[in-house]
């Protein structure tokens, strides 16, 4: 593929240019009628690569997990018209609950038909051709459509400023006609984010935090899933070392080395960790940093009651005691400011002993023909995990499971506890996966999750990724029946194993053409699978498959774990009963 000259941009090869200065090398698409020029256009882009999912639910999902996992912290989709956008919808809420930077492109008619009498397929009603962009303005920082090529630079550009600058996903409608028109040479993005930058008030935050902290006795640090958006590990490291207080994390908020000394492990009031809940409620001050307050995150707190000793710091403002709201300011800068500046460090109430990690549930794998538990499974992932790893986790019970793990110095997790969509994390590992190939993704997923989205798993073969995947299977919706049991909570048992290795077969026939940014794993003299299966019913089995993901690194990993519909983490069993009362009302 040739480079792109200066003067060869058409809109579609803008897009192309812009991907490359936001540092996102790859994309995600489902291709339809509406949106091949655009793809056409993106193609002639050599620095570029096109990830082609199976559906647009899960372009979304593997967008969320690139959004958090990769160097740029952005994404970008690409889908059809309407029928697309709507399928996308629900994962790009998702991303829209976490502040993820995800772009989405959906391709649409040529403008004469959406201006046209006609009535046009992909649309829900003759007078309706603007669905889709009504649906995402609730869930972006900007819905909007390009209307002439005259004015289709200055849309795109102003949705991804502002994407960037509030930290949430937009959606961009670009019609057929407009992809290939002529456009001018890009102006250096930077420039123009920085000319749509307003003035922030950080300074004024700093000194209302630094006055507040400095009054204070007994204060923490708490560290919410939002962080990972804004600041990177070595910041928060340097802010709890300057700060000398204990530090706690939400369970999708563990953005620190659980060796420091001044991490006290996870807060989950009300499920893990009494003894870092203690400190909590205990001190007089939270300074909180992107942490969120659902009801599956403080069950047990009433925020109202706790804004008195609360600083809550967000991606673009400052929550102070008093209902008081510093705004915009910029994290990552007021944290670095407050680095360096001549805030009291607060040791005095750093207690002598740690609290107990939860990776105390795990037990010894025992060389046996005994079932395979709970507690030993968490042991065999404890195991597989090392310093380049990522862990992704679904919804449920392996929210908990994952909490019983303890997570090596500079690996990430990935959870989506706000939005709790099951079967987000398949195509989520895609995503994470492809933004740091140099290590191996551990997903943990239910399969009442895998069932919705395992098709994905196709795609990593295709791209010849390895992730290890390891499905609890126990038979169903597990977090529906600790809360209130019935039989809509059962589903089909698959044969996962042999599922997972039908989605590798030679095609029928010469494939007539595979763009040069796929990677396909049906080459002739490719005669070895490029993933193993494995399921796993006892201990001794779960042995043999910890030697095996360890021996064929170069291949996908999947173990199916065998666990007894009633073995379940303590906490879950608690959830349920709090869920269960509150319905009960």
């Amino acid at each position: 593929m040739a480079i792109i000259k200066r003067g060869d941009y058409n809109v579609g090869t803008y897009i192309g240019h812009r991907m490359e200065e936001l540092g996102v090398p790859d994309y995600f698409v489902v291709p339809g009628d509406t949106n091949l020029t655009l793809l056409d256009a993106l193609l002639e882009n050599p620095r570029l690569r096109m990830v082609e999912c199976c559906n647009e639910l899960n372009t979304g999902y593997a967008a969320d997990g690139y959004a958090r996992a990769s160097e740029g912290k952005i994404a970008v989709v690409v889908i059809p018209y309407i029928v697309g956008g709507l399928s996308l919808l629900n994962s790009i809420s998702g991303a829209c609950s976490e502040r993820l930077k995800v772009i989405v492109i959906s391709g649409c008619p040529p403008t004469s038909v959406l201006t046209g009498d006609k009535v046009t397929h992909h649309t829900p009603s003759p007078s309706n051709k603007d669905q889709a962009l009504h649906a995402f303005q609730g869930v972006t920082a900007a819905s909007v459509r390009t209307d002439s090529a005259e004015s289709a630079v200055d849309v795109i550009d102003s949705a991804i400023i502002k994407c960037i600058q509030q930290s949430l996903p937009v959606y961009i409608e670009v019609p057929n006609d407009i992809a290939g028109t002529v456009c001018p040479f890009p102006i250096p993005l930077a420039q123009k984010v920085e000319e749509a930058t307003q003035p922030s008030k950080n300074s004024e935050a700093l000194a209302a935090v630094t006055d507040l902290w400095n009054s204070s006795h007994r204060p923490v640090l708490l560290l919410g899933s939002q962080v990972q958006v804004s600041l990177s590990r070595n910041i928060v490291q340097r802010l709890a070392e300057k700060l000398g207080c204990p530090v706690l994390c939400q369970p999708d908020g563990r953005w620190i080395s659980e060796s420091h000394p001044q991490y006290w492990g996870i807060f989950w009031p009300g499920f893990l960790n009494p003894e870092g809940e203690k400190i909590v409620l205990d001190s007089d001050l939270w300074l909180a940093i992107g942490v969120a307050w659902s009801d599956l995150h403080t069950p047990s707190i009433d925020l109202k009651k706790e804004n008195h000793r609360l600083i809550a710091l967000q991606y673009d403002k400052a929550e102070l005691p008093k209902d008081k709201v510093i705004d915009p300011v910029s994290l990552s800068k007021l944290v670095s400011a407050m680095i360096d500046s001549n805030i009291i460090r607060r040791t005095e109430y750093l207690p002598s002993s740690k609290p107990s990690h939860p990776a105390g549930i795990q037990t010894e794998i025992r060389t046996s023909d005994e079932a395979l538990t709970m507690r030993s499974l968490l042991s065999g992932i404890q195991s597989m995990m090392q310093e380049s790893s990522a862990l992704v986790v679904d919804s449920g019970d392996t929210w908990f499971a994952a909490s019983h793990v303890e997570l090596p110095d500079g690996v990430d997790l990935h959870m989506q506890i706000p939005y709790a969509s099951i079967g987000w994390s398949v195509p989520a590992t895609l995503g994470v996966q492809i933004a740091r190939p140099h290590g191996r993704v551990v997903l943990m997923v239910g399969d009442g999750a895998f069932q919705m989205t395992a098709q994905e798993i196709s795609t990593m073969i295709r791209m010849k990724l390895k992730p290890i995947i390891l499905l609890f299977n126990n038979l169903g919706y597990k977090t529906e029946t600790a809360v209130h049991d019935g039989p809509y909570n059962y589903i089909t048992n698959w044969d996962y194993t042999k599922l997972v290795t039908s989605f590798l077969d030679k095609p029928h026939a010469q494939s007539p053409s595979l763009h040069a940014t796929e990677r396909s794993g049906n080459d002739d003299d490719e005669d070895e699978m490029p993933v193993f299966a494995e399921k796993v019913h006892t201990q001794a089995d779960l042995l043999r498959a910890i030697e095996m993901v360890s021996a064929e690194s170069d291949k996908l990993a999947f173990l199916e774990c065998c666990i007894q519909p009633d073995d379940m983490t303590p906490e879950l069993r608690a959830l349920g009963e709090k869920v269960s009362k509150g319905l009960s009302k």
